[in-house]
């Protein structure tokens, strides 16, 4: 038989599974701790199987609550394209998926969803934010519409939206903060700070071609928190310019030469693939020329 599941209890899963916590996925979904509880309790009950357990006083999915999140993210995707399927161009509502890189996230975004939500009111957006490998595999995976990273795929279509410049950024009172340029080989020996934003592998690629070996000291995902890092004289650390933060108090950001680039992509799966509102999306996506004109 097939389990008996609500479309309601699916919701509460994924809450719990992106929150971390039943207290957050309440707020997030304006129901009661107990209500998610039980919602996920139910769940559990007719899959015949434990999903979430406490660890160390912090939620954790089990093997079969990783599979269960990703099969109820796709069913209520399904879902939401379902809605949308009887609407009109000009009057589409319904949610698009989208997932994103944390720089883009800030600075991109924004104005997209604006855009978008100008011509279609009725359409809401779910944010997924992770690494450039988290947003492939949910692209991927079907999990969301579009997503927005530095990394391609040949079973996806990618569209290039952004350009930027990878630069060094140190506490204010280094020695390498008044230099107009640096080369990676010069970052040999240096205490260095490692983005976990998915650019990770790509710098430390580039730093191994130049030859260059600094001291990683640790890797930080959240942007925010490794400038607060390189502000304490921690280290230093490697950024593409779409990640550095407004307030630039006590850092020193210089160039990197010759000049290394980060490429953004649109991506999703084919054209014919993709459900009306995902498309609207595409066509109101911002190319990179105009995002740096509103910058300047």
């Amino acid at each position: 038989m097939h389990p008996n599941i609500t479309l309601t209890q699916l919701r509460c899963l994924c809450a719990v599974a992106e929150r971390g916590s039943f207290t957050a996925a309440a707020s997030a979904l304006h129901l009661t701790q107990s209500a998610i509880s039980q919602n996920v309790a139910a769940v559990e009950r007719e899959l015949g199987s434990k999903l979430v357990i406490r660890a160390r006083g912090a939620l954790a999915l089990t093997t079969s609550g990783v599979l269960a999140v990703k099969e109820a993210r796709l069913a209520l995707a399904a879902i939401d394209r379902l809605a949308a399927v009887t609407e009109s161009a000009d009057a589409l509502r319904g949610v698009l998926r989208l997932g994103v890189v944390q720089s883009a996230a800030v600075r991109l975004l924004p104005g997209w969803i604006r855009r978008l939500r100008t011509t279609h009111p009725r359409v809401t957006v779910s944010l997924y934010e992770g690494t450039d490998p988290e947003v492939l595999d949910w692209v991927l995976s079907g999990v969301i519409d579009i997503g927005i990273a530095s990394r391609t795929h040949g079973d996806l279509d990618a569209r290039e939206v952004h350009t930027d410049s990878y630069l060094v950024v140190a506490p204010a009172h280094h020695r390498f903060a008044q230099r107009a340029a640096l080369g990676l080989h010069e970052l040999d020996g240096e205490r260095m700070l490692m983005s976990g934003g998915g650019c990770e592998t790509l710098i430390q690629q580039l730093l191994i071609t130049a030859n260059s070996r600094p001291e990683i000291v640790c890797m930080v995902r959240d942007n925010t928190t490794l400038c607060g890092m390189v502000r304490e004289g921690l280290g230093l650390t490697l950024m593409p310019e779409l990640a550095l933060p407004e307030d630039r108090t006590g850092l020193a950001i210089v160039p990197l030469q010759p000049d290394l680039r980060r490429t953004l992509n649109l991506l999703s799966r084919s054209q014919a693939a993709l459900g009306p509102i995902a498309a609207a999306f595409l066509s109101v996506a911002s190319v990179s020329g105009e995002f740096r004109a509103q910058q300047t």
